[in-house]
């Protein structure tokens, strides 16, 4: 590594700039979804909205779903148009934004607003920051090791957010916390934009593949056509007030089960046309062809982990409430266990990298640790079959040993994940390909959305469904690992 690169501890110069916004935007963005759930369904007289549970957790799984979707976007206005270090402080700007207004008393009107900031913003920031950092390295070797200590830091601020975020919702009511949200967000974005002409300036973030004038006027007939599409749903589905197919029902209820299915559909359909476009394009040679290849069953990996993972926000957090919280003498709080997860990550996490420092020409081979991280996930939902079968009063500790066991699991599979898409991404499609894992984390929750139905009516036949899933992808990494790493190998 160039020494004009190196900063304290042999990491990239700059890279605490980096991790303070990423810090900011993961604060932000676990604090807020702490109490999400919560404030939908809490009662108008609580300061809530009054949204029945399932609808609750279909649309804070949409949100997840939407802002890793919204990725997409992010990824190819900075490898199209931004390059990623300003494109960063635009998403920057979209996230704070929402967050001020959810901040606002305002009731569904500025709910929907703010997530609709949020999703925007996120997906500008979240893909390019992971991009930004492997632009800051010139050597492959350093790849775990910088990202899993990466990944360290910013649940730092996911494990640290749920407490401040619960205290001020508990004392002082639900707007205070989402208030802290923006607050820290803001300082975030402070951060980086000083960082960026002082300790990160040399950094290059060129466009690598700049729009040409063909393509804008292509872009432009592209944009007014989802407009009309999606402003004639809106205005036929608002007109409908009977059936499955009405955006709003006869009480001007929100019909999350269409929306759910809306979003789910998009989400795999964009997917699939990102796979085919970056595989069959001009600008990706063979050996990057190989390895786009032998990234579909990784992504496919990621589908059944975040479904499980990212359910803590929305599944976990509506069945720890029919939980016993008081446990060994502390009175939990269901919005603790939003903590859980990057409590586990970070310590694990920062073990794992000193392994991979340490021993990476000992470990067993990649697609071995993916399988092996899959069993553990799948198992974390087979462990809550017996609360399931309670149905309620069981020990909250079923559920936050749930959520703990995902984690581990995650981190066999997550944080090496970000190295492993720089290394595999085509020279013209770095941002996108970084989408296209988080847009694995999009499919998955939108998963969630879609069944949530099946989740209150039916706990046990969930969990069995959602365990099973990445317990057969499990099998068939650890079957395939041999061709998958010549693949990968190129």
């Amino acid at each position: 590594m160039e020494q004009a690169k190196k900063g304290i501890f042999g990491f990239p110069k700059g890279f605490p700039t980096v991790l303070g916004t990423e810090f900011a935007e993961r604060f932000s963005y676990y604090g807020m979804k702490a109490i999400l759930l919560y404030y939908m369904i809490a009662t108008l007289k609580d300061g809530g909205l009054g949204f029945n549970n399932t609808s609750a957790v279909a649309i804070v799984s949409m949100y997840g779903a939407l802002i890793y979707m919204s990725a997409v976007i992010g990824g190819w206005l900075a490898d199209r148009i931004f390059g990623t270090s300003r494109i960063i402080i635009v998403g920057g700007i979209f996230i704070l934004a929402g967050h001020v207004v959810l901040a606002i008393p305002i009731g569904a009107a500025g709910l929907f607003a703010s997530l609709a900031l949020l999703i925007i913003g996120t997906g500008m920031l979240k893909p390019n920051v992971s991009t930004f950092v492997g632009q800051s390295l010139d050597d492959d070797k350093d790849y775990d090791f910088v990202f899993s200590f990466f990944y360290v830091a910013i649940n730092v601020a996911s494990f640290i957010s749920p407490f401040a975020v619960n205290y001020l919702w508990k004392h002082y009511g639900f707007h205070y916390g989402f208030g802290l949200a923006a607050i820290v967000m803001g300082i975030g974005l402070f951060v980086f934009i000083i960082g960026r002409a002082t300790s990160l300036k040399h950094v290059s973030t060129p466009v690598p593949n700049p729009i040409t004038r063909q393509e804008v006027g292509k872009l432009g007939g592209t944009i007014a056509a989802i407009l009309v599409v999606v402003i004639a749903f809106f205005t036929i589905t608002a007109n409908i007030h009977q059936g499955y197919f009405a955006l709003f029902n006869a009480k001007n209820q929100i019909n999350a089960a269409l929306l759910s299915n809306v979003v789910a559909f998009l989400a795999v359909a964009i997917s699939i046309s990102y796979f085919v476009r970056i595989s069959s394009s001009k600008l990706v040679t063979k050996q990057e062809r190989s390895k786009v290849l032998a990234f579909i069953p990784i992504w496919f990996a990621g589908v059944s982990m975040w479904a499980v993972q990212e359910g803590a926000g929305s599944i976990g957090a509506d069945f720890v409430m029919k939980a016993n919280l008081h446990v060994g003498g502390i009175n939990l709080q269901a919005a603790w266990l939003q903590s859980v997860n990057p409590f586990v990550v970070m310590i694990v996490t920062a073990i794992m990298g000193i392994i991979y420092k340490l021993y990476a020409d000992r470990l067993p081979n990649l697609f071995v640790r993916y399988a092996f991280g899959l069993l553990i996930v799948a198992g974390s939902y087979f462990l809550l079959m017996p609360a399931a079968a309670q149905g309620h009063g069981f020990s909250a500790m079923w559920v936050f040993g749930s959520v703990a066991l995902t984690a581990l699991g995650e981190v066999l599979i997550s944080p090496v994940t970000y190295g492993v898409t720089n290394r595999l991404a085509p020279k013209a499609f770095g941002s996108q390909m970084m989408a296209l894992w988080l847009l694995s984390n999009s499919v998955g929750q939108s998963m969630n959305a879609v069944t949530a139905p099946l989740y209150t009516s039916n706990p046990g036949l969930y969990f069995v469904i959602f365990a099973t899933v990445p317990l057969v992808f499990a099998v068939v990494l650890f079957l395939a690992r041999k061709p998958l790493t010549r693949l990968v190998e190129g």
